[in-house]
């Protein structure tokens, strides 16, 4: 009688502690945040393609170019602020910015080739930490196409700077 009672105690200690170690052994890449970004102008999603290195702006229709998450590296600038690198679910590569001019294009690469790739998603906007800094990414004046701008340039709504991401 005492050996039954013991099973029965054992026994569910013995299978929670294996879940457990189970559970630890997992990859950091299986409990990965994905994120989907949706502008506040047109109500489209940041895209990027599966083949090429366009991005854009698009239906959000749970493709795969929509889902993103956040680089494990990341980078602080002057003022305490810490980015990282949004990278693509669908093809592991960076988004990237030039941060030549006043509009910028935006593009995807592999991630750690170019400078332009950290990214901060703090609040309703995607800051990028460039040598001219206070650039944002933003749509097109048809809602389409996507730059990083000043976010204070004349003759944009601010909603096109707006980006609501939503995590599972």
């Amino acid at each position: 009688m005492k050996s039954l009672k013991a099973l029965r105690l054992t026994l569910p200690v013995g299978l929670a502690a294996l879940m457990l170690t189970a559970a630890g052994s997992m990859s950091t890449a299986s409990a990965a945040t994905h994120w989907v970004y949706r502008n506040a102008y047109e109500n489209n999603c940041l895209t990027a393609s599966t083949v090429t290195d366009n991005v854009w702006s698009g239906p959000c229709n749970e493709g795969p170019g929509t889902y993103w998450y956040w680089g494990s590296e990341s980078t602080t600038d002057y003022f305490g602020v810490t980015f990282h690198r949004l990278v693509s679910l669908a093809t592991g590569d960076c988004l990237t910015t030039d941060a030549k001019t006043d509009t910028n294009a935006v593009w995807m690469s592999p991630c750690g080739s170019a400078p332009n790739q950290w990214w901060n998603g703090d609040g309703n906007n995607l800051e990028t930490d460039s040598v001219w800094g206070g650039n944002y990414l933003r749509t097109s004046a048809n809602g389409d196409a996507v730059y990083t701008t000043p976010y204070t340039q004349a003759g944009i709504e601010p909603a096109r700077w707006t980006w609501y991401g939503t995590h599972n």
